[in-house]
């Protein structure tokens, strides 16, 4: 089993029923959800566009794309 489970105290109202819940298959990702309040937070998916990629590019001084790579799954 690849997943975590475990239960924590809310950072917003302080309720003991805080389940938290994380993977690292096929990438890390975690998430919280809380009984109490009902506070959660998620791991989300998401795809940049080209140009929001050659805009972070620039910060590691990398050069600019002419297209994205192709996904492999």
């Amino acid at each position: 089993m690849s997943g975590w489970s475990a239960s924590d105290t809310c950072p917003f109202c302080g309720g003991e029923n805080m389940m938290t819940f994380g993977d690292h298959k096929p990438f890390d990702c975690v998430g919280g959800e809380c009984l109490d309040c009902g506070f959660c937070y998620h791991t989300e998916q998401n795809q940049m566009t080209l140009g929001e990629v050659n805009e972070r590019r620039k910060d590691y001084d990398l050069k600019p794309l002419k297209k994205l790579k192709n996904k492999e799954r």
